[in-house]
């Protein structure tokens, strides 16, 4: 624009041009305003973002320490599976639960939490030793945890399981053991672990995996045990799939991926990545360049962009969660026939707190506490509070979280398309003025 606004100078005169002139000034002064604001505007939002970034690696880094220094460390269940449970707990079946044996839970199979790489040295000579239901569900409990450093809480909810199936192993998978399951098992889906913005999803997908390799029971470390559950209306019958029905069908859809168990090489689980493979692992964001490689199933440029762009479309519930479980469930077709898969019972071995009031589904009352007969879900939900939004450049302003650096590459984005829609016309008539020269 400067160099027209000089030769405007040199080769406009009279009123008319002089009248031109005042008004390609303005339209210049406004272009140079909107410009700059655009400019300033993205320069905060990098340095936000850029925060961000520094922020999430910090923790990241901080948490490999801790997981370093508590490896090895000895997680003994006994004293607080001695505790028993909670008498004042609100819900009566906790405070009618059994009390500890100490003779057995001394020498209880699932007095320690072994580690996941303790658990993979010892099962190839111990295979056989570990005991299983009729219908060949293993005696493991698998649990996953950011590291070994696990609090009170955590670990008297853990221990209720030791208090009711003794018989149990019981391992807590780490994250750094999470991700080496993968490079083992499946180093297929290592750029799409590494992908996931969320530890969350990585739990979730890790459960799938280790059930289809070990088999076993799986549960959440805010799940607690108030009776045994491998009974044959629990996890005992004659299905090889068991997962948690859904309390709050409106958010989960059919089932929860929070209480799952099932005999190994389960072809139910193959399905299960099947699903959770498709469009880049589920993968959906307005950002153009990341829209357009799901789109083409670019799944590599997906992946590698999207530490770059962002992930503010992010639903974990529908990537790795129990949307996505539901999915699963509903399309699976069983190759023996017979469809060996069983929902459990939401009022015998979940008893969520939500059902589905506040997300106004009429038909739903919510528990006043969480409470079943067999097992319950504490669902402290915490992956929704201290999980971290690493690359979504979201920042808290006036109590919301606002997606800046999405907002700022859509905005690039939208300017190139159309400056280039712009001088597509001024192309077209330069390529047919050359053809007639």
């Amino acid at each position: 624009w400067r160099a027209e606004w000089r030769v405007t100078c040199l080769y406009s005169g009279g009123a008319g041009g002089q009248a031109w002139i005042r008004r390609r000034a303005s339209m210049d002064w406004k272009k140079i305003i909107f410009f700059s604001a655009f400019v300033a505007y993205v320069a905060v939002v990098s340095f936000l973002a850029a925060y961000e970034d520094f922020r999430s690696h910090w923790i990241v880094n901080s948490e490999v320490l801790v997981r370093d220094e508590m490896r090895d460390s000895i997680l003994d269940l006994y004293p607080y599976a001695m505790a028993g449970p909670k008498i004042s707990d609100p819900c009566v079946h906790v405070a009618r639960s059994k009390r500890p044996d100490a003779k057995i839970l001394e020498h209880a199979t699932g007095r320690h939490m072994i580690s996941g790489t303790q658990f993979i040295q010892m099962f190839p000579r111990y295979k056989r030793k570990i005991g299983q239901l009729p219908n060949g569900i293993p005696k493991i409990l698998h649990q996953t945890w950011w590291s070994r450093k696990v609090s009170e809480s955590k670990m008297h909810l853990s221990a209720s399981w030791l208090r009711n199936m003794p018989g149990w192993l019981h391992v807590l998978w780490d994250d750094d053991e999470v991700r080496n399951l993968f490079v083992s098992y499946r180093p297929d889906l290592i750029p799409m672990f590494d992908a996931y913005p969320y530890p969350v999803q990585k739990s979730d997908i890790f459960r799938y995996l280790v059930l289809d390799i070990y088999g076993g029971l799986y549960a959440d470390m805010d799940y607690e045990c108030v009776q045994d559950i491998s009974i044959p209306k629990g996890i005992g019958g004659n299905a090889t799939v068991y997962l948690s029905g859904a309390p709050n069908p409106s958010v989960d859809g059919l089932a929860q991926n929070t209480l799952m168990a099932s005999t190994p090489d389960n072809p139910f689980w193959s399905h299960v990545m099947n699903v959770l493979t498709r469009s880049c692992g589920g993968m959906w964001e307005l950002e153009l360049v990341t829209f357009v490689s799901v789109t083409l199933r670019i799944c590599s440029m997906a992946y590698k962009m999207r530490p770059l762009m962002g992930w503010t479309g992010i639903s974990v519930l529908e990537t790795t969660g129990p949307r996505m479980l539901s999915r699963a469930v509903s399309s699976y077709n069983d190759p023996t026939g017979d469809f060996p898969l069983k929902l459990l019972d939401v009022n015998v071995f979940n008893g969520q707190q939500d059902m589905g009031a506040k997300d106004k589904d009429p038909s739903a009352v919510d528990r006043e506490y969480p409470c079943a007969s067999h097992s319950i879900h504490r669902n402290s939900a915490g992956w929704t509070v201290q999980s971290p939004f690493p690359y979504t450049g979201e920042h808290t302003i006036l109590r919301k979280r606002i997606p800046h650096r999405l907002i700022a590459l859509l905005i690039i984005e939208v300017l190139a398309i159309a400056y280039f829609m712009q001088k597509l016309p001024g192309l077209r008539q330069a390529d047919l003025d050359q053809k007639k020269k």
